[in-house]
């Protein structure tokens, strides 16, 4: 074997043009399915960066009624599931939220984790450096100052011992820094990680995007904000947990009612790129994955099946080498395996090219998205085992793939009779004039057009997606974020900055409109509310939906400016936009509808001059109705205060909210 590799390398390095561009064909080829696969691989096929992953499941608390709808937990009912549950060895709760970090006088976004303090504890991660949080310091009210880096950060801080025991400030408070994750360690979810892990006690300080929804505080009990996990105790699994976990949620429903109203409790697998609290739910990219990796495969059958024409060409050049060693007494098979080792040798020097040409471009693919996103993207770069062992494989399956056809045609014993009855022809080519080189084109030809074909359709519906009608009509406008809570301002004079920001940036020449608005169309985050007509009792149980008044529904909810209207290119169509005073002054509290929630409340009368008002936070929904989700919401409970109604001034056209979004659901503006 070592002097078939010798021997391949010679015949190699006798024809260098040959060699380099077969190389770079096979590099291209393996290279973007190393790519494709280090991506998929972290996202989906990694274990997870904690301990004994299988015995983790994720905790959520269901509708009875509606058992598609799942919501988090509070605090409260996060104690009581830690003290009075019989599967788990150990829960903990956490949730997400971003901070302002400030360093060296600047402050950015920086994605956080609030969590309690056994977390890594249940997770089995023990910590780099330092220690974890102290049981006192989750408790509500305590407000603890402390925080947990993560390795990337200290990283960034050339792993100076001298950040532990150190301050940075988090939304202008000083916290002082008491432990460093391990290396790897990425949290729950797969690339998106936290770079400063928070006690729960200063959960209140720090809720905002993530919470949007949910404006409770961490002792309420009627809060949802928290996501549980849970280690099952040895020898228990989901099957035998599922009755006790239903039978604790029952009890807990026993004990409070109002919380607790046709709550159950149920367990998934822990998502490992979704931050809903709906199971099952993914980032979509699980979809997107395969239909990568087939394509990814298709370049490489494609790079192949070019090499393959190759390698027939050079053929001729060798027919009388192959042809006097089969003559000499060489066996078909020796032949064969010299022509494979060959191959092999040619692939190996293709996937080394491969792989450094895969891990180039996914860091490149992942350092774009860092500058995308305000989050902590932590990628491992280099070359793990498993990319190591995919390349390889890569080599394994080319060389089939471009070298055993070949090889097969090569060596056949027919060539030798060829040899003697036509010494002055071309032997391969008369004799496969018809059979092997036209099919391979053929089928490349073909292959090469598919790919062409799902490349045209990806940019066929990239361009579709940009162009699509949105209702909005953005022209030249740009998109300032600004979020002053994570400099530590305080609600009225965050709004009183954002109100002096906008009359500076409208005042700028050149500028026609400028608003302010809490949430960006087509942005990271989308905050609904459930609306209601105004002094209707709701059904108990509406599903489906048959009477406007008696019904709640889901609705994409703004605040917005005075000239916001304007700034997007969205005309009230009816009606009035707001005005300054009533933005800034107190008074009839007043509101926007789109043209679809009109048509949901309002059917068969005129929505102008009517009056909405919030449902519970907490009321069952149902499906139904023309698009979007309809809500039949459960009567407020007793000595639960209905909100402030909202006078209707204005009606505006639908728009979509969301890119994936197929219709406008309703939508409902308020007064910035």
């Amino acid at each position: 074997m070592i002097r078939d590799f010798k021997f391949a390398f010679r015949q190699l390095f006798k024809a260098p043009g040959f060699t380099i561009a077969a190389a770079t064909v096979l590099a291209l080829g393996i290279g973007v399915n190393t790519a494709v696969f280090s991506l998929v691989n972290t996202l989906f096929f990694a274990p997870p960066s904690y301990a004994r992953p299988h015995e983790m499941v994720q905790l959520f608390s269901q509708d009875k009624k509606d058992p598609k709808k799942c919501r988090g937990f509070s605090y409260p009912t996060y104690l009581d599931i830690r003290q009075q549950n019989t599967v788990f060895s150990d829960v903990m709760a956490f949730n997400l939220a971003f901070i302002g970090l400030g360093q060296k006088g600047d402050t950015r976004r920086a994605f956080s984790a609030v969590v309690t303090s056994n977390y890594f504890s249940v997770l089995g991660v023990p910590l780099a450096r330092g220690r974890a949080f102290l049981p006192e310091e989750e408790t509500p009210g305590h407000n603890a100052q402390v925080a947990i880096v993560s390795y990337s950060y200290w990283a960034k801080h050339d792993l100076d011992p001298g950040v532990l025991g150190s301050h940075l400030l988090i939304n202008a408070r000083s916290f002082r820094i008491v432990g460093i994750t391990p290396k790897g360690f990425v949290g729950t979810m797969q690339i998106l990680s936290p770079e400063v892990w928070l006690p729960m006690s200063v959960y209140d300080q720090v809720a905002n995007d993530f919470n949007l929804d949910n404006k409770t505080t961490i002792d309420d009990r009627k809060g949802t904000q928290l996501r549980i996990m849970g280690r099952l105790k040895p020898g228990m699994t989901v099957a035998a947990a599922k009755p006790a976990l239903q039978g604790l949620a029952a009890n807990l429903e026993k004990a409070y009612p109002v919380e607790q109203k046709d709550q159950t409790f149920m367990t998934a697998p822990v998502s490992r790129n979704s931050v809903s609290n709906n199971p099952g739910a993914e980032s979509g990219i699980e979809v997107i994955a395969p239909l990568l990796l087939g394509m990814a495969v298709v370049v490489l059958l494609v790079a192949c099946l070019n090499l393959a024409n190759m390698l027939l060409a050079r053929a001729t050049a060798r027919r009388k080498e192959i042809a006097i060693r089969l003559a000499l007494g060489g066996s078909r098979w020796r032949i064969i395996r010299q022509l494979l080792t060959e191959g092999f040798v040619l692939a190996l020097l293709g996937g080394a090219g491969g792989l450094v040409l895969g891990l180039w471009s996914s860091d490149l693919l992942v350092a774009s998205m860092r500058k995308l996103m305000p989050l902590d993207i932590v990628w491992l770069s280099g070359p793990s085992p498993a990319i190591l062992a995919a390349t390889f494989g890569f080599c394994l399956l080319g060389t089939l793939m471009f070298a055993l056809g070949p090889a097969l045609k090569i060596s056949r014993r027919a060539l030798v009779t060829d040899l003697k009855e036509h010494a002055g022809e071309d032997v391969v080519r008369r004799h496969w004039k018809f059979l092997p080189r036209h099919p391979l084109v053929v089928v490349q030809i073909a292959f090469s057009l598919a790919l062409i074909t799902a490349a045209a359709l990806f940019i066929r519906g990239a361009g579709k997606a940009a162009s699509v009608d949105t209702g909005l009509k953005p022209g030249a406008s740009y998109v300032l974020e600004v979020d002053a809570s994570l400099a530590g301002y305080e609600p009225k004079r965050a709004q009183e900055l954002y109100r002096n920001l906008n009359a500076r940036l409208a005042a700028l020449p050149g500028v026609e409109h400028a608003s302010v608005c809490s949430i960006v169309p087509f942005g990271m985050f989308e905050l609904n509310r459930k609306v209601q007509r105004a002094g209707f009792n709701l059904a108990p149980d509406a599903r489906p939906a048959t009477a406007a008044e008696s019904l709640a529904f889901d609705v994409s909810w703004n605040s917005v400016g005075a000239d916001y209207f304007s700034t997007v290119g969205l005309p009230v169509v009816r009606g009035r936009a707001f005005t300054e005073a009533e933005a800034t002054q107190p008074g009839p509290k007043v509101a926007i509808i789109d043209a679809v929630l009109a048509k949901k409340l309002w059917p068969d009368t005129d929505a102008l001059g009517q009056r909405i008002q919030y449902a519970a936070a907490n009321a069952p929904s149902a499906q139904g109705g023309e698009g979007g989700h309809v809500g039949g919401s459960a009567d407020l409970s007793e000595g639960q205060k209905q909100e402030e109604t909202v006078e209707v001034v204005g009606i505006a056209p639908a728009t979509r909210h969301a890119l994936f979004e197929k219709e406008s659901a309703g939508g409902i503006y308020l007064p910035f």
